[in-house]
């Protein structure tokens, strides 16, 4: 019996090494693949039926309400959080649909580090948006920055590089990221971190 002891501990352990990596590697693939599935899509011109056209779309999470109807997905780094290995992170998307036409388009994430941030396309920029992108800081009557949105209209190609605008090895990598440029590669050079600080 004590011949077959060795050989099944390291069967366990290559398991358990095989499940962990998988579980610390699969988040940041399923954002990579969330991000693929936005990427090119236009408010107010693509239609429902067409976002429905793309496999993701099919078997994602969606949600209606009073004529709205939002398909959304969620990532976080649960694992690696959990272990204290990492801090909490969240990857999003958030395609928000009426009258069968897309509307909204939007990639967002939370890190206790940071003030949440998202980039979100639109199909009309707020009045205070003087140019595609947009920067908005939301704040609190203290000051302190609780969050960062970066707009964008339908004309802007940003829409055709969604794919870029989040990394989602954030997920998967120990200590995580600490900054908007590691975790949105897109908005670099918009001095997000510095918009962000807590003042």
């Amino acid at each position: 019996m004590k011949k077959y002891i060795v050989p099944s501990i390291v069967v366990i352990l290559v398991a358990a090494g095989i499940f962990i990596r998988y579980e610390i590697i699969a988040p940041a693939r399923a954002a990579a693949s969330d991000l693929k599935a936005i990427n090119g899509l236009t408010v107010g011109k693509t239609t429902e039926a067409e976002l429905l056209g793309r496999s993701a779309f099919q078997t994602m999470d969606i949600q209606c309400f009073q004529g709205n109807c939002v398909y959304q997905t969620m990532r976080t780094n649960h694992l690696l959080s959990t272990l204290h290995l990492a801090p909490f992170t969240l990857f999003g998307t958030r395609v928000t649909v009426r009258d069968g036409m897309v509307t909204q388009v939007s990639v967002f994430m939370f890190n206790f580090r940071l003030p949440g941030l998202s980039l979100t396309q639109e199909v009309e920029l707020p009045a205070e948006c003087a140019s595609s992108p947009c920067v908005r800081r939301f704040t609190l009557p203290t000051k302190s920055v609780v969050g960062v949105t970066v707009l964008f209209n339908n004309e802007s190609d940003l829409r055709n590089r969604m794919t870029e605008a989040a990394q989602p090895a954030c997920l998967s990598r120990l200590h995580g990221c600490s900054t908007y440029d590691e975790l949105m590669p897109l908005t670099k050079g918009l001095k997000l971190d510095a918009t962000a600080a807590f003042k």
